[in-house]
Order: C-alpha cells, then structure tokens, then sequence
C-alpha cells in the first residue's frame, strides 16, 4: 500500500523532464488520488461488508498494482488521471481493511504489533523512493 499509494511522488518530476507533463497535469493527478484515496476511504465506512472481505482486499491489491503497472502504457493525461483515481481508491480500501483486520486479530496481543503492520506502509514508501532514485540513473520514468 505504501508502494501504490505513494511511488508517484518520487516518480512525478521524472514524468515532468521525460514525459513533458506540465505542473497543472501533475496537480490534477495528485488531486485525483486524493479523490479516489477519499471515496475509498468512504466506501468503507458506508459499506462495512468492504472492510470484511478478503477477496477485496485482494482484489485491490491486484487492482493498486495494475493502475501502477498501466502508468507507462498510456501518454494521455486523462487516462493517467483515471489510473490514479483508481489507486487511490483501492489504496484507501487497502488500508481501511488491513486496520481494521489488525484491530480486531491484534486486540489481546501486545500493543506494539499493529505499530509493526503501519511501519510496513512507511517501509513501502521509503523502498519506493529509494527505488526511483535508483532507477532514474539507468531508465526513464516508465520503469
């Protein structure tokens, strides 16, 4: 989740050198992640069957990885911003699921675990990060 919700940000100046995506664009896709990490986030609350399956969670997780995967395929901004709408939902379920699982798996073992899971999300952004900064040097942004 880390990983899919947030490897764009790294990614984003090397799509405005590589790609010729303008401030404005890179904007409007953050903006509709945002939008899609909110009705994620929505559709779990309104929804509780959502936060109590796993094929959807999943399905979300394939779903996360196939809106990042699909990025390079396209050079229209708009099918770019769909991509991140829909990472941004399937983000949001994601970790609505996954903490609420915790919660009630972990509830009479120490308190530490679930501290354990949540660093997971902060390990997936710094590896992605760190991913890119890798990779930059070698390939373009589409890797």
């Amino acid at each position: 989740m880390g990983v899919g919700r947030f490897v764009y940000t790294p990614i984003l100046p090397l799509m405005h050198a590589q790609a010729g995506l303008s401030a404005g664009a890179g904007a409007n896709l953050a903006t509709a992640n945002y939008v899609g990490y909110l009705l994620g986030a929505l559709a779990g609350t309104f929804l509780p069957r959502l936060v109590r399956s796993a094929v959807v969670l999943r399905g979300s997780l394939l779903a996360l990885v196939a809106s990042l995967a699909a990025m390079p395929l396209t050079h229209s901004p708009a099918l770019w911003s769909l991509l991140r709408l829909g990472a941004g939902v399937f983000s949001a379920l994601i970790f609505v699921i996954a903490a609420s699982s915790l919660l009630s798996h972990l509830r009479d073992h120490p308190a530490h675990l679930p501290g354990w899971a949540f660093g997971g999300v902060g390990a997936g952004i710094a590896l992605s990060g760190l991913l890119v900064l890798t990779l930059r040097t070698v390939a373009t942004w589409r890797a």
